[in-house]
């Protein structure tokens, strides 16, 4: 180090090393200071809080974020301090202020609509996690782009001008940018802070051609950017549509995945969900979404549904900014351009909120339950008001998409289990990772179906 002084002295490039050195540590130590004396330290947490945030950097990197998470409330409570500027948050009257007082605009529209699928023929042993995901994605490109991309209907019409492989290579790509995009988001803000600030943009040519009344179509020709008004670019167009595959598919593939686990994995609740669904062949009509959602016969699938948003919010958490002034949660003052994360996943588990939180207990949501069955979490103050379940956020935060995704989970689940019975291969070790949605942490889940159909026509033969 003394050569490198000397050197510095008599040489303007060792200078500016020196300098720049000196100016990060100078920065550094006044971060430091600024977060121990911060309004912030009387929140609990670990003691490396204040310090850094490389260990959330690594945590948003491998996906374990959510496991750093519930570990932590379950040490520190309610509130706590996992960052500089980082706090999650899961009582539920915060929970409320962040969701509900707080403003998210967003650019999109809810003009979706339902859409068939291809159900399986014959008996096998399946990816469901894999066939799950592929469906939602089909469902998907036909919402948005006006065309599937080819993972669930093997005998789709070839449409002139597009390369199949690389059409059917889209979502791959957006998934693992987005996701590379999520676990660099501290290096990137670092480097923003050092002014290096990069930024791209893509061809005009790319979205120029007017395809159909599509979702695509239609923030090409009328989207604006929330903050400023004005028109998107191609680069605003492309990232909007990259959020809504994710949003479409991965989110309500996850979901779907986890009711299937859960329902597997509880032989009563599968045998009485079973008993109240009719056994369909593969011609039959297709449950609608409205069926589900208004016939006394899928209350019990509508109930099991919803137990797993409880269970497995697909967003386990939301993290929103204070503005510039601060605001006060829980008796502690969250000063300006803080992160406070909303933690879902630790709400919808809270013993407080929710008797015997890690039951997969469809019976809490029957509108005619057990008297031995606590119902849901009501606030008496306001009639009908879900304070302590968040499936889709709340307020100007709810999920923009959340009626497309019931309609889907709906059909999707009312369909395949009228059609099917599903067993669990045995010996699968399920982890989950997060990076922007909570999945499956391989991406696979295998189970045998057998058609229940056959059964039905053994019936009819007798």
């Amino acid at each position: 180090m003394g050569r490198l002084v000397e050197q510095g002295i008599v040489h303007p490039y060792y200078s500016f090393i020196l300098l720049i050195i000196f100016l990060l540590c100078v920065s550094y130590i006044i971060g430091v200071v600024k977060a121990i004396v911060s309004p912030l330290s009387r929140i609990p947490g670990p003691w490396y809080a204040p310090l850094t945030t490389l260990h959330l950097n690594y945590a948003f990197a491998t996906g374990k974020i959510w496991k750093i998470v519930e570990k932590g409330h379950q040490e520190y409570g309610s509130i706590m301090r996992l960052g500089p500027r980082q706090v999650w948050v899961s009582d539920m009257e915060a929970m409320r202020t962040i969701l509900i007082t707080a403003d998210l605009p967003k650019v999109t529209i809810d003009a979706f609509s339902s859409r068939r699928f291809e159900t399986f023929t014959q008996p096998a042993t399946m990816d469901l996690m894999d066939d799950l995901h592929s469906l939602a994605l089909d469902i998907m490109g036909e919402c948005s782009f006006g065309r599937g991309f080819g993972y669930t209907n093997p005998q789709k019409e070839t449409t002139f001008g597009i390369d199949e492989k690389i059409w059917s290579g889209i979502p791959s790509a957006i998934f693992k940018g987005m996701a590379q995009r999520y676990q660099m988001v501290y290096f990137k803000r670092l480097l923003r802070k050092i002014g290096v600030d990069i930024k791209f943009d893509w061809p005009d040519s790319m979205i120029a051609k007017n395809l159909g009344p599509d979702l695509l179509q239609h923030l090409i020709d009328e989207g604006e950017k929330p903050d400023s008004g004005m028109k998107m670019v191609p680069r605003d167009v492309i990232d909007q549509m990259s959020e809504v595959l994710l949003a479409g598919s991965e989110t309500t593939s996850g979901t779907i995945g986890c009711f299937f686990l859960e329902v597997l994995r509880n032989p009563q609740v599968k045998a009485r969900l079973l008993e109240a669904l009719p056994v369909l062949l593969p011609n039959d009509s297709i449950i609608t979404s409205k069926a589900v959602r208004t016939d006394s016969q899928y209350e019990y699938l509508e109930a099991c549904i919803k137990e797993t948003l409880r269970l497995h919010p697909i967003a386990s958490e939301m993290g929103r900014r204070t503005l510039n002034q601060s605001i006060e949660l829980i008796g502690f003052s969250i000063p300006p351009h803080t992160f406070v994360c909303a933690s879902y996943r630790d709400l919808h588990r809270n013993p407080a909120y929710w008797p015997d939180p890690l039951r997969f207990w469809p019976e809490r949501w029957l509108q005619n339950r057990p008297p031995d069955v606590p119902p849901p979490k009501y606030v008496p103050a306001v009639r009908d008001s879900l304070t302590a379940y968040y499936p889709f956020s709340a307020g100007k935060h709810s999920c923009i998409g959340k009626n497309f995704a019931w309609a889907e989970i709906r059909m999707v689940t009312a369909n395949l289990l009228s059609r099917f019975e599903f067993i669990e291969v045995p010996a699968q070790d399920i982890d989950y990772r997060q990076y922007i949605t909570m999945q499956f942490a391989n991406g696979s889940w295998k189970a045998f179906l057998k058609p229940r159909y056959e059964s039905r026509a053994e019936f009819f033969t007798i």
